[in-house]
């Protein structure tokens, strides 16, 4: 599982069957303080969340855990949001 920020959303007329019914954010990962890790990226919603929120999200294998449909063509699913973040 790695944090991300959602940065916007992805507008798709069509889709392949089995995503349909899907929301398709995109997200900013970032390390545990904040910053910036890598490029943007574009994760299914199964949440929902808005713009700016901080989510965290599983890649790979693991996106397609949560989706009903098994064998979607998934790489990245948010699957929580966060509410806080103790560090200590």
């Amino acid at each position: 599982m790695f944090l991300g920020v959602v940065r916007g959303t992805v507008v798709a007329t069509r889709k392949v069957p089995d995503l349909e019914g899907g929301v398709f954010r995109i997200v900013q990962p970032v390390n545990h303080d904040g910053t910036n890790q890598g490029g943007l990226i574009v994760a299914l919603d199964i949440i929902p969340c808005r713009e700016g929120d901080l989510v965290y999200l599983v890649k790979s294998k693991e996106a397609t855990i949560p989706w009903p449909r098994k064998l979607a063509p998934l790489d990245a699913t948010i699957v929580g949001l966060v509410d806080d973040m103790d560090l200590r």
